[in-house]
């Protein structure tokens, strides 16, 4: 196959004399030098793997090393080719790449189609779209095709199928944020959305405010009273970490919190700034640079996408922006009462306008993290547009669950604004109930008293379940899989799945000792995680659209999902609200002749008590036959889950 390189050689090295050039800037310097330390320097070879720019200005090209290095040579760009290996050179993208082609490696700058010596298969071991592969000889599908195997077992064979990009499917299961353990723990609980911890700030990756972005080299500043915080961030390493099959939301902001634009100009650097980093993520061909690699935005940024970035955001793009955390992050605090809601609606918009300016198909949510009551002044200003999803976070204790109330009043206020509800989304982004003992309050005027694993485990399920039925499309678990949020010991704290090996000390501060409070330990699993665990695995997959509601009277709580065709109900009794010990209750269930009731809280005092390796076998079980096509079930104080067997 001929490869046609879409750059001009520059020739040979310059000869240069060996004394020392004096210089204050590069214009003092000869061609192909460069002003460091006062004295002009060789811009030196582009080695192995590095980039050679395309189409530069030839002031920047004569500051820039354009030749190989010795013992490579220069081949086209891996991405400026389509999938047939024809020419389609990527707009603003590098011309070509130094490599040791012909070395028998292939490198991850190198393709089939720019070094097919070291990258092309032979076609003996090459199968193309529903050919056998697999087998005893291991034989490997063409590139863009996967061996889908017709089961697991040793040299198991299959056919060869598309790569599918990962699709961000209907599964209402995530966590604020979905990171903690490298997102081990996302991933065995099977939950795939991860509403990610470190947002994006407009004047962290723009510290001047003026078009310098620096998304893999951004400043955050430090927290007042809070040691070790602040520093460089590289959001492109922190995507980087994120598993495929864990679909990513993130927040995007102006500035953390308190903050205002200084005049229109810093507005409009704003917007695009967003326009930029929406095309940086969004998985397209546009990767939102103005200069080639390795350059981005400005001369000498060296913020051009990695190849693994671009791989990484084709595969699992981000869709999903939200504007800020809180609506008051965007007004200075001294007049934030009076102005919240004017400035926060303005950059709402202009949030959105630029988001979808650089991708149609992102979704947009406004922040989450406010009072209620805050609301209604900004969706008058938005005036029935520039939202896509609303949001709204709810923690608490174990009996104030259910989010109908709080969505009521927000439905309300929007439909007054002047919106229309049937074209919105509603999610949870961050949601949560604590085990042990929180020592401040959840909004000042209930105090959070002692709860014990179990009942942070009922409470977990019952969150779920009640969003969903009243048509909550997506919920995620807060603050983080792991306890120890803020080491306030406030409730935030506490609301993790597994513990930290830290607690609240007769003090009041947030140590890290044994025998300190309730902790039972860093890395133990709490209750909690076995029941979200068990949670998705019979809820994933339902027809989210038909939950029924089967019962919410005399403190009990029936829903019926829909999974493959196939009934599961969830049923639970707030013992809390009533006397006795149990309840009995009688379910109609149809034409099923027996069913299978589990318990949705393990058979534990607490996690320690637990063995990983039974799951699900620490959930208690029971058949019980059906009658008249109604089935008796005695409720006491974990949920269960009810299916036909």
């Amino acid at each position: 196959m001929g490869i046609a390189l879409v750059v001009v050689a520059v020739g040979v090295w310059l000869s240069l004399q060996e004394e020392q050039i004096s210089c204050n800037n590069n214009l003092d310097c000869p061609t192909q030098m460069e002003c460091e330390d006062s004295t002009c320097v060789s811009v030196g070879c582009v080695e192995e793997g590095g980039m050679i720019p395309g189409a530069v200005s030839p002031e920047y090209r004569e500051r820039t090393a354009t030749e190989c290095c010795a013992g490579l040579k220069g081949v086209n760009y891996f991405r400026n080719y389509d999938a047939d290996c024809n020419p389609a050179p990527l707009a603003g993208g590098p011309a070509g790449v130094c490599s040791d082609c012909g070395n028998g490696v292939c490198e991850e700058w190198e393709s089939k189609c720019n070094c097919p010596e070291d990258c092309e298969k032979p076609s003996i071991g090459c199968k193309n779209e529903n050919e056998f592969c697999g087998g005893i000889a291991g034989i490997e599908c063409c590139s863009g095709l996967t061996c889908e195997y017709d089961g697991d077992y040793p040299d198991a064979g299959g056919v060869c199928a598309k790569e599918s990009v990962f699709d961000f499917d209907d599964s209402p299961f995530g966590f604020h944020p979905g990171s903690a353990n490298n997102y081990a723990y996302i991933q065995d609980m099977d939950a795939v959305w991860s509403r990610e911890g470190t947002y994006i700030i407009w004047d962290w990756v723009d510290v001047e405010r003026n078009s310098n972005f620096k998304f893999t080299d951004a400043t955050a500043p430090p927290k007042e009273g809070v040691p070790n915080s602040g520093g460089q961030v590289n959001y492109d390493a922190l995507r980087l970490n994120t598993p495929v099959g864990i679909n990513i939301m993130t927040n995007v902001c102006p500035f953390r919190e308190n903050d205002v634009f200084v005049n229109s100009q810093e507005k409009d650097i704003y917007y695009n700034f967003v326009k930029k980093m929406v095309e940086r993520y969004d998985g397209d061909d546009n990767l939102g640079c103005t200069l080639a690699a390795p350059d981005c935005y400005n001369l000498g940024d060296n913020d051009y996408p990695s190849k693994e970035i671009i791989d990484k955001f084709e595969t699992n793009p981000i869709k999903y922006w939200q504007v800020c955390n809180q609506i008051t992050d965007i007004c200075d605090e001294k007049d934030c009462r009076e102005t919240y809601a004017a400035k926060y609606a303005e950059v709402q918009k202009m949030t959105y306008q630029a988001v979808k300016e650089a991708d149609k198909t992102a979704n947009v949510l406004i922040a989450g993290d406010s009072g209620k009551e805050l609301y209604p002044k900004v969706f008058e200003y938005l005036n029935g547009d520039y939202i896509d999803i609303v949001d709204f976070h709810r923690f608490g204790t174990k009996d104030n669950y259910d989010p109908k109330n709080d969505f009521n009043y927000l439905k309300a206020s929007l439909q007054s604004a002047g919106f229309n509800l049937n074209e919105l989304k509603f999610w949870i982004t961050e949601t949560g109930t604590y085990s042990g003992d929180p020592s401040q309050h959840v909004t000042g005027k209930q105090e959070l008293l002692y709860q014990s694993e179990k009942q942070q485990a009922s409470g977990l399920l019952k969150r779920y379940v009640s969003a969903l039925s009243y048509k909550i499309e997506k919920i995620f678990w807060a603050w983080n899989i792991v306890e120890g949020f803020k080491r306030d010991c406030g409730i935030f704290d506490y609301t993790g799945l597994v513990y930290d090996g830290c607690d609240c000390n007769e003090n009041g501060k947030y140590v890290c000792e044994k025998g300190i409070g309730y902790d039972l330990g860093q890395g133990v699993k709490k209750l909690s995680y076995y029941t979200y665990k068990l949670m998705v695995e019979k809820l994933e997959g339902s027809d989210w659209d038909n939950i029924q509601t089967i019962q919410e009277s005399d403190n009990v709580y029936i829903y019926k999902f829909t999974k493959n065709g196939e009934p599961v109900w969830v049923a639970w009794w707030d013992y809390f609200d009533d006397t006795g010990s149990s309840k009995t209750i009688s379910l109609d269930v149809g034409s099923i002749n027996s069913v299978k009731i589990t318990k949705a809280v393990p058979n534990a005092e607490d996690g320690s008590k637990i063995d990983a390796n039974d799951y699900p076998d620490f959930f208690n079980t029971e058949t019980k036959t059906v009658s008249g096509g109604k089935v008796e079930i005695t409720l006491g104080e974990s949920p269960v889950f009810v299916e036909g067997k």
